[in-house]
């Protein structure tokens, strides 16, 4: 048949390959604008991040970031974690063989206000009927105690009941009687 009528077959031919031809180039012409289009938007994308980063390598974005992170750590310290029940618990009994006298529990900032509050309560159940609770300032890295020879004894038991970064005595030799001082400091370990 193809001997018959080689004309009629070549232009079936070249109709059928030609109606392909449309139909891929339809098909992946679809595709190629898709393709076209995210990489605009990805290159728009590109283009504002330089312009915020205000032309920074991500390298350099990144210490930039670090450097804050570690401004923040340094100045506003990281949230102290609270005690547990039992943690409370603990501490008011090591508290409880301490000769009482008046303490105040202080904290730095909000970071270290819940911890704050734990000491407190530890020393109210450890029968320190005088103790007060509030916000305090220039306490540095840390937990701090002292004013008393007795704030040895009681970093002593915190030291012993959690795992504190940084428990440190401050003026143990000054004797002001009838008080201790904890304040809650900075974080920033």
């Amino acid at each position: 048949m193809i001997k018959a009528n080689p004309v009629v077959f070549i232009l079936i031919l070249i109709a059928v390959v030609s109606a392909l031809w449309i139909i891929f180039s339809w098909s992946y012409g679809s595709v190629l604008e898709s393709k076209k289009s995210q990489i605009e938007l990805l290159e728009r994308q590109i283009s504002d991040y330089k312009e915020k980063l205000h032309g920074a390598s991500p390298d350099q974005a990144k210490a930039k970031i670090d450097a804050l992170e570690q401004t923040l750590k340094v100045t506003v310290g990281a949230k102290w974690d609270p005690l547990s029940g039992s943690q409370i618990s603990f501490l008011t009994s090591r508290l409880k063989d301490i000769q009482k006298s008046r303490v105040s529990v202080m904290y730095e900032n909000a970071l270290g206000k819940e911890l704050a509050q734990n000491i407190f309560e530890a020393f109210k159940q450890a029968g320190w009927e005088e103790a007060q609770l509030g916000p305090g300032g220039g306490l540095g890295d840390g937990i701090v105690v002292g004013w008393s020879s007795r704030a040895v004894a009681v970093k002593a038991a915190l030291e012993s009941t959690a795992k504190f970064p940084r428990v440190w005595a401050k003026d143990t030799e000054k004797e002001i009687p009838d008080l201790i001082i904890v304040g809650v400091g900075l974080n920033s370990f």
